[in-house]
């Protein structure tokens, strides 16, 4: 028993020397403090100061030869010690008031810090946090202006077309007469805005950024830049009619490429 406690003060040697230096060091201050009489609006200063010494000294000399923290161990004790003191002993003990309980934060800081700021930055600015947001929704339940969504941007529709357009490979009781060859409409969309942006890119901006609006307006342009294409040829149906989306992004913005591809054909 004897020797595992004697082993048990060797391996944790500098841990306990920490303690009982910070411990000694923040004392002595307090005992200066009081005999100097260093008392600042009636509250002498060792209640901030004297943990504050022991809490530092024990700390760097557990850094330095323990090679970890021992826990502020010596600002508490120093804390527990300076406050039985400082209220109860002497001819004038301390009262509160402002200084007093001011320095009472202080030195509970400066004592237990790991808990003061769980306490003021986890538990009280939570709980203010919390009751400021139940406040404005209670008020705007009470006002009747509780927050609404943004509305989705709608769908957009397919263009009025001019030429008979299918997705099938012949046109179901008309007679195709003429094929005349495969043609392509494109259109570009870029997700960058300036001055000089198309005018697909301007009505989709005006719109939000709801991408499946932005697709639909690149669409109607390709299926539009398809039509043109068809008629250019003289056709007036096209067959085979197939959309095709692609994504290329830069340093500048991503890019949408729609590409509309189907066979202009004659028919009566």
């Amino acid at each position: 028993m004897l020797t595992s406690i004697k082993n048990y003060i060797i391996d944790k040697k500098w841990g306990i020397a920490a303690i009982i230096i910070g411990t000694s060091l923040g004392f002595a201050s307090a005992v200066i403090c009081v005999y100097a009489n260093l008392v600042i609006f009636g509250f002498n200063i060792m209640f901030i100061i004297s943990p504050l010494i022991a809490g530092f000294s024990e700390a760097y000399i557990a850094r330095k030869k323990y090679g970890k923290s021992t826990g502020a161990i010596s600002a508490l004790l120093i804390f527990i010690i300076i406050n039985i003191y400082g209220w109860f002993f002497p001819k004038n003990p301390i009262t509160l008031n402002l200084f007093t309980l001011g320095g009472i934060a202080l030195t509970v800081q400066a004592a237990v810090p790991i808990l003061v700021n769980y306490l003021l930055f986890v538990v009280f600015l939570g709980t203010i946090t919390y009751v400021i947001g139940l406040i404005g929704n209670l008020m705007s339940k009470l006002l009747g202006k509780e927050i609404e969504m943004a509305e989705k941007p709608k769908n957009v529709d397919l263009p009025q077309l001019d030429l008979l357009f299918a997705t099938t490979t012949d046109l179901s009781g008309k007679n195709i007469t003429q094929h005349l060859g495969i043609i392509t409409g494109e259109a570009i969309l870029k997700e960058e805005k300036d001055e000089n942006s198309s005018r697909l890119e301007k009505i989709a901006s005006k719109n939000g950024s709801n991408m499946e609006y932005k697709i639909g307006l690149v669409r109607n342009e390709a299926l539009q830049n398809l039509e043109s294409e068809a008629k250019k040829m003289g056709a007036n149906g096209i067959l085979g009619v197939n959309i095709d989306y692609k994504s290329v992004g830069g340093i500048k913005g991503s890019t949408i490429i729609a590409t509309a591809t189907g066979s202009a054909v004659l028919y009566e």
